[in-house]
């Protein structure tokens, strides 16, 4: 794409603005010629303004307008009026040299020529009305006019005529400095050059009377192989490529018409010769005869030294040297084209090394039967659809580049688009800034560029590994839609041996992102109303429906809007029926608990240190014939008799706990719900307990530091502030999102999200899936999950009193206290009872519950219902 292709057609009011710029600098150039015609044919003897008195005949070829023009430039600056035309007509055409220079812009310059102006006239009236005499000239006053009197008798007052001299001087040369904008150094240097220009031209001179005879030289051979001339075909493509572009052809002396700049960096043969210039002889310029290629005498060629040779088919034409920068300036520019490559190029895929379990090669070696059972993805889920180029057209890339500089250059941010990398869904621009430019200030334009760029949304990526740009996403014009059939049959979802493997969507180049959910362990999902994190949640669901069986994993669904996890009711999957109740919910957590200390002893009693390694162990004696007996069993809890033979082991599943809205849980249940919480994402990795968390208010009294500490892997959908957004992934970005299931995805030990466009997945399909697994088998439940819910007391002992503060020892001296004193304090029953503040609490909780005093109002105070006890 040459240059003239890449410009824009100019605006009406660019076009307006060119017109009127050139007419004015043709009015100045009309203006200042007549000026120089009044001085230079300025006569004394024409009326003026310096004497008085009628002449009827004016000799200047201005005629009297010219005369009183002329006799009052004179009369105040003297010889000064000489160079008046050139301080005007200077820089007018210097504004219009400077085309991108707008006039508003150019005010800064009209006031430094200006001021230039000034001390570079003045001076000179000073140094005409001290060392010039009047006689000769007969002009009204002095040589220097009547400025040029006044301030030379003053200098001459002060400083005498040889310091009024240098100053005059020094004055001049500094007005010339800012009128001129002249760089003295440049100067000197120019003038130091002209000696070596001159040598060098006469050197070319020399150079090129010598005749050059059309003679080749032969390439040294490495191998005794004949030397192949090129043909017309070896540069086939060359021809062709300056045949179609038909540019403009650059002027250089001596050189052919030859199209420079259609050239590539295979076209040209430069050859340099690091000897020294020895005196040109015509007869060393002998032909070089090819004995192994015999030619005739009109294709054989000379190498000279410093010559550039342009290499066309049929022939060779040479370039001087002095041509050579010219030619290498031309393909620069030609290079300096934008540089797209597809995303799927450049776009490093999410790293998926933990999608293999630690030894989980015998499980599924085991399940390998099983696994015959599990539904279909082709017949169940909606195929994908087919993809279409949706993106921007070459030269929409190239205009939209164009603009960012310019929007970026607005907000005074210099910077230049390097490449740019168009997607599926977005195209991301990578910018260089300029030196001192901080990403977070280009981080901070991102509603500004939306704005400036028309488009919904652009997000800033402040760091791309690898690379030292800025990446500025922008959405395209269509997006493409991703399928969840598409991930779960990409060869990455199917390969992994992971039963907790995730099919989350497709990262920015296309590539399906999955990932392993025992490796995160815990995943907090949060996003506004809208963004897609329902339907993430259902994706999450199906894939590991269409992974594992339910003797692999199970599931524990809590759906405080009973819409969204309610259709999965019915599943052989579930531990219990899908929880609305919250208090239930509760519950359900604290059986989480009670079984996570459970298999916490029953892998100490076997020596393993995961779920993975004690279900190994229990396959591999089950294929030795000795099966494994439960270390734990006791007769007595069941009332049998103690010589009861214990229960031989069987694999424990993975328990998956999916929250879709665990903001109305913690409303209601409080504090105890966030403990719970914390609790089994500390520890329960190990025992194969995993939690799901999903909430569409990320605020801090929901998504609480506690949570965020032990829930390290997070995914953001669409939020509306960046406030939201630092909440979910301590960093913005999520604010910037497109909606409709794009998102950004934080892995664990990391702090770069991934930009992952969620997988969609339809109500019909999810139907469909829930329909086949009914059909495989009637769910069994576990009654004791949710009865914990209403009888707490009963999950005392195994959560080690936790929960039923009653039976704690300063409990009574606690409500004893309360009663007295009539003060409902969290805090002064910590200092009375000399406790912790969590246990405090618990203890001022209970007596809430147990109707003791009353629940805190809104300034947070508490009043006491229950009487002070009776003293003997």
């Amino acid at each position: 794409m040459s240059a003239k292709h890449l410009s824009r057609p100019m605006s009406l009011t660019e076009h307006l603005a060119r017109v009127l710029k050139e007419a004015s600098l043709i009015v100045v150039i009309g203006c200042c010629v007549f000026m120089c015609i009044a001085i230079w044919s300025y006569n004394p003897q024409d009326p003026g303004w310096s004497h008085a008195g009628y002449q009827p005949n004016v000799s200047n070829w201005a005629g009297a307008t010219g005369a009183w023009m002329s006799d009052i430039l004179f009369s105040f600056v003297g010889m000064g009026a000489y160079i008046v035309p050139i301080l005007i007509l200077w820089p007018a055409f210097r504004f219009m040299w400077r085309r991108h220079v707008g006039i508003v812009d150019a005010v800064p310059f009209f006031m430094l020529r200006t001021t230039g102006a000034i001390f570079l006239l003045l001076p000179i009236s000073v140094l005409s009305s001290i060392h010039v005499s009047n006689q000769v000239l007969g002009y009204p006053f002095t040589a220097g006019g009547l400025v040029g009197l006044a301030l030379s008798d003053l200098a001459v007052s002060l400083v005498s005529v040889p310091g009024a001299t240098v100053v005059a001087l020094t004055v001049m040369f500094f007005g010339l400095t800012l009128f001129m904008e002249t760089s003295w150094q440049r100067l000197l240097e120019w003038i130091g050059a002209i000696p070596f220009k001159v040598l060098g031209f006469i050197v070319g001179l020399a150079q090129i009377r010598i005749p050059m005879p059309k003679l080749s030289v032969p390439k040294p051979r490495v191998q005794p192989a004949p030397v192949k001339e090129p043909t017309a075909k070896t540069f086939k493509t060359a021809t062709e490529s300056m045949s179609a572009r038909k540019r403009e052809e650059p002027a250089f002396d001596q050189v052919p018409d030859v199209d420079l700049t259609s050239f590539s960096k295979n076209d040209l043969k430069i050859t340099l010769e690091e000897e020294p210039i020895a005196p040109v002889n015509p007869p060393a310029f002998e032909p070089v005869k090819q004995e192994d290629n015999p030619a005739s005498v009109s294709d054989e060629r000379v190498v000279m030294p410093n010559v550039v040779e342009v290499v066309e088919a049929p022939e060779s034409k040479v370039v001087p040297f002095t041509a050579r920068r010219m030619v290498e300036d031309t393909l620069t520019a030609a290079k300096k084209h934008l540089k797209i490559v597809p995303l799927s190029e450049t776009h490093t895929p999410i790293a998926n090394t933990d999608l293999d379990l630690e030894g989980a090669g015998k499980i599924s070696q085991a399940t390998r039967e099983a696994s015959i059972t599990l539904p279909s993805v082709e017949a169940l889920l909606d195929p994908p659809e087919m993809k279409s180029e949706q993106g921007y057209t070459e030269e929409q890339l190239e205009h939209m580049s164009r603009l960012l500089e310019e929007k970026l250059k607005d907000f005074s941010v210099i910077a230049e688009v390097v490449e740019v990398n168009p997607g599926p869904v977005i195209t991301r621009f990578e910018i260089q800034p300029a030196p001192g430019v901080k990403a977070s200030k280009i981080s901070n334009l991102a509603r500004d560029l939306a704005r400036s760029m028309a488009v919904s949304s652009v997000r800033v990526v402040e760091v791309i590994p690898g690379k030292s740009v800025v990446g500025i996403e922008i959405p395209n014009e269509s997006r493409q839609i991703v399928h969840l059939s598409e991930v779960l049959s990409s060869s990455l979802f199917t390969e992994a041996k992971s039963k907790l493997t995730l099919a989350l969507g497709n990262d920015i180049a296309g590539n399906p992102v999955v990932t392993n959910l025992a490796k995160m362990p815990h995943l907090l999902v949060a996003g506004t109303t809208g963004s897609g994190k329902s339907v993430g949640v259902n994706a999450m669901l199906l894939s590991l429906l269409f992974k594992a069986t339910p003797k692999e994993v199970r599931l524990i669904l809590v759906d405080p809007k009973m819409l969204e996890l309610s259709i999965y009711e019915g599943i052989p999957h579930l531990l219990t029926p899908v929880i609305t109740d919250m208090k239930e919910a509760a519950g359900g957590l604290r059986w989480c608990v009670g079984e996570m200390e459970r298999r916490y002893k029953l892998m100490a009693k076997m020596g393993v240190r995961n779920l993975a390694g004690f279900n190994d162990k229990v396959l591999q004696a089950e294929e030795e014939g000795v099966p494994l007996r439960d270390p734990l069993w006791n007769a007595s809890d069941y009332g049998l008799p103690a010589d009861e033979p214990a229960p031989c082991l069987e694999t424990l599943p993975y328990i998956v706990v999916v929250i879709d809205e665990f903001a109305d849980m913690m409303m209601m249940v409080g504090k105890k719900v966030e403990e719970l919480i914390a609790r089994i994402a500390q520890k329960a990795r190990a025992a194969g307990i995993h939690l799901i968390l999903a909430t569409q208010r990320p605020s801090v009294d929901v998504i609480t530091g506690l949570i965020k500490a032990n829930v390290p892997t997070r995914i953001a959908f669409q939020v509306s502030s960046k406030i939201d957004s630092r909440t979910i992934l301590d960093q913005s970005g999520a604010e910037n999102l497109l909606g409709h299931g794009d998102m950004l995805y934080l892995p664990a030990g990391t702090s770069i999200p991934n930009r992952v466009h969620g997988a969609f997945v339809s109500d019909d399909e999810v139907h469909r899936t829930v329909e086949a697994w009914k059909r495989l088998g009637p769910p069994n439940y576990l009654d004791e999950i949710v009865s914990e819910g209403s009888e707490e007391g009963s999950f005392s002992a195994g959560s080690g009193g936790m929960f039923d503060d009653e039976q704690d020892a300063l409990y009574d001296e606690a409500v004893a206290f309360v009663t007295e004193s009539r003060k409902a304090s969290i805090s002064a029953v910590q200092r009375r009872l000399k406790i912790g503040y969590n246990r405090a609490a618990r203890m001022i909780e209970t007596m809430e519950a147990a109707g003791v005093v009353t629940p805190a109002g809104s300034n947070g105070q508490r009043e006491v219902i229950a009487p002070p006890p009776p003293r003997d």
